[in-house]
């Protein structure tokens, strides 16, 4: 794991159940991602391959390290050497959503991550729970997240079962800065 070229620079963080494993798998382009899918919950971490197209047209291949939310007090063992972490929150879950703020806010504060960029995902944003959209923003102090940090997350609002705000989220790890391998 000492190749650069393999090197792991976002880690995708979140609460359990909060949608990392759907919309990872969502972004390689799984087949049978439905409303009939049931993902058991992540113990441990899994890598999935998202491929991109870069600005000169090749096709790249960034991996991604999810961490499962029952390993939060280990999430720091996989903090150096990242870039981009992208944290999930699930909006159809308020009881969740005051967790998910305290956990976002510690690895805001995290000096290993003061330089990675933060993509915060308002995940299962599926037409039933748009309403709870502005409870999560407010739950999170999103508002105070943009004024006061210096780096302050990227506001991503996505949906694996309708694929909304996916390609906006590929866009935004595409501009990772660390090499990576092409795609065959």
């Amino acid at each position: 794991m000492d190749d650069p070229e393999n090197k792991i620079s976002v880690l995708c963080l979140g609460p359990k159940g909060s949608g990392k494993t759907t919309l990872l798998k969502k972004l390689q382009d799984a087949d049978g991602i439905d409303y009939t899918y049931s993902p058991v919950p992540t113990i441990g971490t899994n890598i999935y391959d998202v491929s991109y197209i870069n600005k000169n047209g090749k096709k790249q291949v960034l991996s991604i390290r999810e961490v499962g939310g029952e390993m939060a007090s280990l999430w720091s063992n996989y903090f150096d050497g990242i870039e981009k972490v992208i944290f999930v929150v699930d909006t159809s879950n308020l009881c969740q959503i005051s967790a998910a703020a305290v956990m976002l806010y510690t690895l805001l504060a995290e000096p290993k991550l003061k330089n990675a960029k933060f993509i915060l995902v308002l995940s299962k944003m599926d037409a039933a729970y748009r309403q709870m959209r502005n409870e999560a923003l407010l739950m999170l102090q999103f508002a105070r997240l943009s004024t006061e940090l210096q780096n302050a997350p990227i506001l991503l609002e996505a949906s694996p079962l309708t694929s909304e705000g996916l390609d906006t989220l590929r866009s935004h790890l595409a501009e990772t800065k660390r090499a990576t391998k092409v795609a065959n």
